[in-house]
């Protein structure tokens, strides 16, 4: 059904639903005098619902006017219409399933006269329309809109694959009217110096031809009384020129308003950051409906859908895409990747393979820049813009597996050859250029690196050879917090939970590093220790036990001479203490090793 037909069926541009106004001129759901964020394909299932009148819709004659020209699978009519029950809310029930026949609205909808917004920005030269929607980011969409009205310089800030271009070309597209059809869009990627950038600018301003010079205040004196909106796409290799640029130009254009997409800040005067984030992802333990609610999920049946198998993923396997979903972060550029492997390998085999994400994620877009067509290339991308004192500290950091402060990074990553000035200098560094993600909790920051990013961070940590020294740091580390004498223990009643929680998350990880082939077992005999304690005293009885009985077989490898004998006492009196609670016995190997400790103290 076409938007003409539509709108003769109803009798008007605009319906009226409940508390809603369904503006079919402009396409937005408006409640209350604002528009309600929703995607294109579920605003066109309601204008379907709306167009009907209160008759029953078949899935069929949905898939038809949704998606006229696309073979689909059901699954999307599911997928939308979860979105759109989200965004009604409390009214979620004025649509409703009706078994094995179709859909209808329980309210009947009237047809009033006149819009209820400003009519649409018109696509302008080099903002194409796009051919898939722009998912979950219909919050983002209406802040970022909201910030152009007042500010002269908003800077779209987020790790590398999280849609920022995406982002920008929505935003281009929506307000171009606003700023009378003048929206220029530069993409920086293919120049590196300050002159390229400065005659790019000029170029897609029509302010000369491609060979010719130009000055900054040639350029500002021509953008003086224009209003226009200036986008700036992949500015962070270049981003001290942009910076400059930026500054020039705004100082002498009262009505220029720059939007810049950048890995990190221009950190100049009158800059308003916007921090693109991810895509929400389920939590464990989401039911189906919350799955199918979250925007990476919808993604990734959008993506993996459009390659026709769908079959694929649907029903039960909904919790494994929940699953890939929340391992890649909420990664869009991930989560595309992800969904076109699933037509040759399957759900299956696509969320076996995380574990080698980087093999894994290829086979991007052809028309992409070549950094957004695998995994590995966003990240090669980002790390080749990092000074070497901040390459060193990424790689390292690589060892913590939950969040960390400020001193427990230090404690780590710190040595004779790399001081505390250093630490602070690049983690402000890896924090401005989205690779690692900052927490606020008070007065304390907590860092953390995603799941990917953690991934290749490691690969440059044993690239360096320094995996097996910084898994050592961070075990004796960890072991010290936990020290009996220590004032910082994690459970300390004065404590945090979080700071209890991020320790276990850690002490796991590294736990089952020195217990490995590649670890070392004296070093993680006293983190052993500390660990069996922290899970005894939060009840976590059967993992307690497990552990100990794991570290003190281990022992058994060692030299007499090179064991600490504290910390196997401890390790044994942990475990007598647990063994009451677990209902279980300890392996002949522990008793046997228990019975000597005891005649040698006795």
């Amino acid at each position: 059904m076409t938007d003409s037909n539509r709108r003769t069926n109803s009798g008007a541009d605009v319906i009226e639903l409940g508390r809603f106004q369904i503006d079919l001129g402009i396409r937005a759901l408006h409640q209350g005098g604002q528009i309600v964020p929703l995607g294109s394909r579920a605003f066109e299932i309601l204008a379907v619902l709306a167009s009907a009148a209160g008759r029953i819709v078949t899935k069929s004659e949905l898939m038809d006017a949704v998606w006229p020209k696309t073979v689909v699978d059901e699954c999307n009519i599911h997928v939308q219409l979860s979105a759109l029950r989200k965004a009604l809310g409390a009214d979620r029930g004025l649509i409703v399933t009706i078994p094995g026949r179709g859909y209808h609205l329980n309210q009947r909808p009237r047809a009033i006269r006149g819009a209820v917004a400003d009519s649409r920005a018109s696509l302008k030269p080099g903002l194409a329309v796009r051919d898939m929607e722009l998912t979950g980011r219909d919050t983002a969409v209406g802040e970022i809109r909201t910030l152009l009205q007042t500010a002269h310089l908003l800077t779209l800030v987020g790790a590398g694959g999280i849609g920022k271009t995406s982002l920008a070309k929505e935003i281009a597209r929506r307000v171009a009217d606003g700023f009378s059809g003048t929206v220029c869009f530069v993409e920086l990627a293919t120049v590196s110096t300050h002159d390229a950038v400065l005659l790019k600018i000029a170029e897609a301003c029509a302010l000369r031809s491609p060979d010719a010079a130009i000055e900054i205040t040639q350029f500002a004196a021509a953008l003086s009384s224009k209003k226009m909106l200036l986008v700036l796409d992949n500015a962070e290799h270049v981003i001290d020129a942009v910076a400059w640029i930026v500054d020039g130009l705004i100082a002498a254009c009262e009505h220029l308003r720059v939007l810049v997409t950048s890995r990190e800040p221009l950190r100049i005067m009158g800059e308003t950051i916007y921090k693109v984030e991810p895509l929400d992802v389920p939590t464990p333990g989401s039911t189906e409906d919350e799955i199918l609610g979250c925007s990476a999920v919808r993604l990734f049946l959008l993506r993996a859908n459009t390659l026709q198998r769908s079959r694929d993923v649907v029903g039960a396997n909904v919790h494994l895409v929940g699953e890939v979903c929340r391992r890649l972060d909420g990664l869009p550029l991930a989560i595309e990747l992800a969904a076109s492997r699933v037509e040759a390998l399957g759900l299956q085999q696509v969320h076996r393979y995380l574990n080698d994400r980087f093999s894994l994620l290829t086979g991007g877009y052809r028309t992409a820049l070549p950094r957004h067509q695998t995994l590995r290339a966003t990240f090669d991308w980002s790390f080749s813009l990092l000074n070497p004192a901040s390459q060193l500290l990424f790689g390292r950091l690589a060892v913590f597996s939950g969040g960390f402060n400020f001193e427990a990074m230090c404690g780590v990553v710190c040595d004779e050859n790399y001081a505390v000035a250093d630490a602070i200098s690049c983690i402000n560094d890896l924090v401005a250029k989205s690779l690692v993600n900052v927490e606020f909790d008070g007065p304390v920051s907590l860092y953390r690196l995603s799941e990917s990013t953690r991934a290749y961070a490691l690969e440059k940590l044993l690239a360096e050879g320094e995996q097996k020294l910084i898994a050592v740091r961070h075990a004796s580390y960890l072991s010290r917090c936990w020290h009996p004498q220590s004032t910082g223990r994690p459970s300390d009643p004065s404590g945090r939970e979080a700071d209890l929680n991020e320790w276990l998350e850690n002490a796991r990880s590294a736990f089952d590093w020195a217990f490995s082939a590649q670890g070392d077992v004296q070093v993680g005999v006293g983190l052993a220790a500390s660990l069996a304690e922290v899970l005894l005293e939060t009840g976590l009885i059967d993992e307690c036990c497990m552990r100990a009985e794991r570290a003190i077989n281990s022992l058994n490898e060692l030299r007499p001479a090179s064991i600490d004998t504290r910390a196997e006492m401890r390790l044994l009196a942990t475990l007598a203490s647990a063994l009451p609670y677990a209902g279980g016995h300890v392996s002949r190997p522990v008793e046997h090793r228990a019975t000597i400790k005891a005649r040698q103290s006795a």
